[in-house]
């Protein structure tokens, strides 16, 4: 009955954390129901079930978002490879916990569970999307660390901490003190890169037009296409004389075919270079299958960016393989580009300070989506001004703080407008890459290694039954 009340609650606190509640805060209790059941002398097959029942449970904010929009082949095997993957972290810090003194099996767990997060994220087709860390985005203090060791690092963090404090419930009070002192000092360093000064600022603006984007779902024309790309001019234009300097328009706003492209996108062109602006737009080409966004340059310069991290089954046709540069600081992505955080770090060393990403989503995973592309800014060292249909456009600073936000799930043109500062640019993450998520790796093979040769059960300070 214990172990089924400790799966229950983690299972909550995983949902709320990191599903479309945000209650950020109870990520970082979210294991730790788990681990103190995995502390105790409870068999080990009831903590295996109640750990892959409460991080499943935990999961199905993935059905909320995405049930009826993605077919299960596409939306389950991700959460269920990170259920097993978590119940083995847990059984893997219960073994800890019985043959290593308390600060092994303080390292156990977070090392274990960043190691797991790092290989999903490598090999799933869907990149870093589902980890725990994402959920910390609202609570800009504590994912600072990723600057230093990516995204990875806040998983860390937050394993950590749930590690301590079921430590300290079990007794392990010297290892609970260690983990927290580690916990405040990368809150120290949070906090203190947030009073750091920002680079200028430049007046940005994300535009999008449901109406217009239906439409042209609905029709496909040269005609549709024609006006929507002049709405877009239009209110560009405007947003000109009221000072912004870059417009960034959503993915697949129009679509495009190849004998018509140059006059569609006319008038954006002749908008950025009388008025001298910026302006990105997402554009899809049915035939071949395309997926490109446009950056008209003041100077009349095009540049075109392709879109390397496809949505199968639903996007087909080639990805692109080319990174999003435009120049002066500036860079560009498409949606999904920004779930795999290699790539964006790839792309950002050659400078960029502020990205730009035209996006589309599913409506109930606006936040849940856009706060991914927040922390690629932090990793970074980039802001990011993103505009998306059924979402939200977003413009974030270089250490994630939303400053504008609006949502586009209504008729008629939305527009966000906001004074954006430049990143810095190149972040210790961009230079050292994922030295971190490998050292946990290799943290976890290390303490597997000992644990092998130490089959002597060491009795915790508290192993009562639970």
């Amino acid at each position: 009955m214990i172990a089924f009340f400790c799966a229950l609650l983690s299972g909550a606190l995983f949902y709320y954390s990191q599903g479309q509640a945000n209650a950020w805060a109870l990520a970082w209790f979210a294991p730790v129901p788990l681990l103190w059941l995995a502390y105790s002398k409870t068999p080990a097959w009831k903590v295996l079930l109640a750990a892959f029942a409460g991080f499943c449970s935990g999961q199905l904010y993935l059905a909320q978002c995405y049930g009826g929009k993605l077919p299960l082949w596409v939306l389950a095997p991700t959460p269920l490879a990170s259920s097993v993957l978590f119940t083995a972290a847990v059984l893997f810090t219960r073994t800890a916990w019985h043959r290593l003194p308390p600060l092994g099996a303080l390292a156990a767990f977070p090392a274990a569970w960043t190691a797991s997060e790092f290989a999903i994220g490598h090999f799933s087709p869907h990149g870093s999307f589902g980890s725990l860390a994402y959920s910390q985005v609202s609570f800009p203090a504590a994912i600072q660390v990723a600057s230093l060791f990516g995204l990875y690092a806040v998983t860390f963090l937050l394993c950590l901490f749930a590690n301590s404090v079921a430590l300290l419930a079990r007794g392990a009070r010297f290892a609970a003190a260690v983990g927290a002192s580690a916990c405040a000092t990368a809150f120290a360093f949070g906090l203190a890169r947030l009073f750091l000064a920002q680079g200028p600022t430049v007046p940005v603006a994300a535009l999008a037009n449901p109406d217009s984007w239906r439409s042209e779902n609905r029709d496909g024309t040269p005609t549709s296409a024609a006006a929507a790309a002049a709405g877009y001019a239009s209110a560009s234009k405007e947003l000109a004389s009221r000072g912004v300097r870059i417009v960034v328009i959503p993915e697949g706003a129009i679509s495009l075919q190849p004998q018509h492209e140059k006059a569609i996108l006319a008038p954006l062109a002749a908008v950025s270079s009388t008025e001298g602006i910026l302006i990105i737009i997402g554009t899809f080409e049915p035939a071949p299958p395309r997926n490109r966004a446009f950056a008209f340059s003041p100077d009349g310069l095009v540049h075109i960016y392709s879109k390397r991290h496809l949505l199968r089954p639903f996007e087909t046709g080639a990805p692109g393989e080319e990174p999003g540069i435009i120049g002066s600081g500036y860079g560009m992505a498409i949606c999904k580009d920004l779930d795999f955080p290699r790539s964006v770090r790839a792309d950002t060393r050659a400078g960029v300070r502020l990205l730009l990403v035209p996006a589309n989503d599913f409506g109930t995973d606006g936040w849940i989506h856009a706060r991914m592309a927040v922390m690629r800014g932090i990793e970074n060292g980039c802001a990011v001004l993103r505009s998306a249909f059924n979402g939200l456009e977003t413009a974030s600073d270089a250490e994630g703080r939303l400053l504008a936000s609006a949502s586009t799930d209504h008729a008629g043109m939305t527009t966000t407008v906001a004074e954006l500062p430049l990143g810095r640019g190149l972040t210790l993450y961009n230079r050292i890459g994922d030295t971190f998520p490998w050292s946990s790796v290799a943290a976890t093979l290390f303490l597997l290694l000992i644990m092998k040769g130490n089959r002597r059960i060491i009795p915790g300070p508290s192993d009562s039954i639970a």
